[in-house]
């Protein structure tokens, strides 16, 4: 009886270790939510360097994130970047619906790879997009299985800032080479506000879309501007990537 006890004790002792682990390591559990949940929404591996979340202010940041590609696409990564930095309400951090003040990406480094059919973007773009029509429907026939994590919070997000992105055009006859040029920031502001918040892959959903256009738009005035200034091997280059 008394090694039962002891047991039962030590066991209490373990949990409520692990309990205050979970609680004071919320960076780390973040970590491996985004490395575990971000492939299933994203279709490309994430990997996530390190994560740093001050319960006290909100405040953090993410450090080497780095998106990669889709299956069929040569480069080793959609995107690469060194500091994602967040403020999030403390009060509602582990509240079911969490209001994000900013997310601001600094710098990152975004390949635009043409596929046959598509570019890496587009690709990961219509991942994200499946997912959110995946998880809407298990919603709503009440089975959660498909969406897992991601209907558990919801999110309202101020603004997301994507600030000094540089993009290179590739495709895979151009062997890593390209064309870089730097894309205005991105600015998406009041995500999930009007629906009384959104899921982190609705938010995504959001973000990339208007990544992809920008980075699109970029393009085309990049194609019009090489063009019209007569340089014939940088249109070629473009030509092959556009089409």
């Amino acid at each position: 009886m008394k090694k039962a006890a002891a047991v039962l004790l030590v066991l209490a002792v373990v949990l409520a270790g692990a309990a205050f682990w979970a609680y004071e390591s919320l960076d780390v559990l973040v970590k491996l939510a985004l490395e575990h949940y971000g492939p299933q929404v994203t279709g490309a591996d994430v990997k996530v360097g390190e994560v740093r979340l001050s319960l006290r202010d909100g405040t953090g940041n993410l450090a080497a994130v780095a998106i990669g590609n889709p299956p069929g696409f040569s480069s080793a990564q959609a995107l690469r970047v060194q500091r994602v930095a967040f403020a999030v309400d403390p009060a509602t951090i582990r509240a079911p619906l969490v209001h994000i003040r900013e997310i601001a990406i600094e710098q990152p480094a975004i390949v635009y790879e043409r596929g046959p059919k598509e570019t890496n973007l587009d690709a990961i773009r219509r991942n994200i997009a499946r997912y959110v029509k995946d998880a809407e429907e298990a919603s709503g026939s009440g089975d959660k299985k498909p969406s897992g994590q991601d209907v558990r919070h919801r999110f309202v997000i101020d603004t997301v800032a994507i600030r000094g992105a540089k993009v290179t055009m590739t495709s895979p006859g151009l062997k890593g080479g390209g064309i870089t040029f730097d894309l205005p920031d991105v600015v998406v502001r009041d995500i999930g506000k009007r629906a009384g918040g959104a899921t982190a892959s609705q938010a995504a959903q959001v973000v990339a879309d208007t990544l992809v256009g920008a980075i699109a738009q970029k393009v085309l005035t990049n194609f019009e501007l090489l063009r019209n200034g007569g340089v014939e091997g940088a249109m070629d280059a473009l030509k092959g990537l556009l089409h």
